[in-house]
């Protein structure tokens, strides 16, 4: 019979494996959906590409790296101090943006439902390019401190001992899940408000929202599309954040060994989950909505008539 430490190894090795080849097919099938004809000129698709492309980013590089250093021997992480400081600037920076960008889907879909018009023009590309622009200038630069805080103590790649080390801890769990989870929320709830308001509301069209029924559809599709995928992921950072939040209270507290290997097992369930978070964007895309599907049937058949064309030629 396995001990809860070699369960925790299999665990920790199978489910990563599987976040790997999961995430890695599904965001590279939902770039293919996404950059279509039919979705890229959206404002909301456009924070939606850039959450795909940061997923895959967050899931391959933590993940490969995980793979080299935990299971391959590869031990740089621990001898390299270049590689220590920039080890956790990269693994806080790409969640942090990939989170981010779906924050910023769902802030897109809460002001494009808004009753005033002023709100629905922040609803646009040239205002989304920019400020994708801005956020992502201020995560990567202010994240810089990590080279400063992390360097090898002890055999071991850690932050400075003391207030920074806690400072470190709380910046990351903030940039990476809460403020990113909680906004999604909060705009969640702004965003079914506007929808109730809307319905109820008969002379909607005539305060300026002349949208076309092709229109409203397209937008409920895209409300669906966002809010699935901000659903999911609210609920796997609660999750991760609350396990991360009792480790680092608790940390101080004398504990036997059984509960080391317990509180362990949890911490690794929840990284794996919170990988997860990054690879589940286009199966839950394609389980809510219509027009999600339709688009990557036709996305998919047009590459398959490609492929044969190119082959003829060939």
């Amino acid at each position: 019979m396995l001990s809860l430490p070699e369960i925790t190894l299999n665990l920790t090795f199978v489910g990563f494996f599987t976040v790997l080849f999961v995430g890695t097919t599904g965001n590279i099938l939902n770039l293919t959906t996404l950059l279509s004809k039919d979705f890229r000129k959206q404002s909301c698709i456009f924070y939606l590409i850039c959450c795909s492309v940061f997923d895959m980013l967050t899931d391959d590089a933590a993940i490969i790296v995980r793979f080299l250093t935990e299971y391959f021997g590869n031990n740089l992480y621990v001898t390299s101090h270049v590689v220590c400081k920039i080890r956790p600037y990269f693994f806080f920076c790409l969640p942090a943006t990939a989170s981010t960008c779906l924050l910023l889907a769902a802030f897109d879909r809460c002001v494009s439902t808004s009753l005033h018009a002023w709100w629905r023009r922040l609803s646009s590309m040239w205002f989304a390019k920019r400020l994708f622009s801005v956020l992502m200038l201020f995560l990567w630069t202010t994240s810089i401190f990590h080279f400063i805080v992390f360097d090898l103590r002890n055999g071991t790649c850690a932050p400075l001992p003391g207030p920074l080390s806690v400072v470190t801890t709380a910046y990351n769990l903030i940039f990476v899940s809460i403020i990113p989870d909680g906004g999604t929320f909060i705009c969640g709830i702004i965003t079914w408000i506007h929808i109730h308001q809307s319905k109820n509301r008969v002379d909607f069209n005539i305060h300026g929202n002349n949208q076309t029924p092709s229109n409203r559809r397209t937008n409920r599709q895209l409300v669906l599309l966002v809010f699935g995928q901000a659903s999911v992921s609210v609920v796997i950072g609660a999750l991760r954040s609350s396990a991360y939040a009792y480790n680092l209270l608790t940390s101080s507290v004398k504990k036997s060994i059984e509960q080391q290997q317990i509180e362990y097992f949890i911490q690794q369930s929840t990284l794996i989950l919170f990988y997860f978070k990054f690879a589940l964007a286009f199966y839950i895309s394609y389980g809510v909505s219509a027009m999600f599907r339709k688009t990557f049937h036709k996305s998919m058949q047009s590459l398959k008539n490609r492929y044969f064309r190119f082959c003829k030629c060939g």
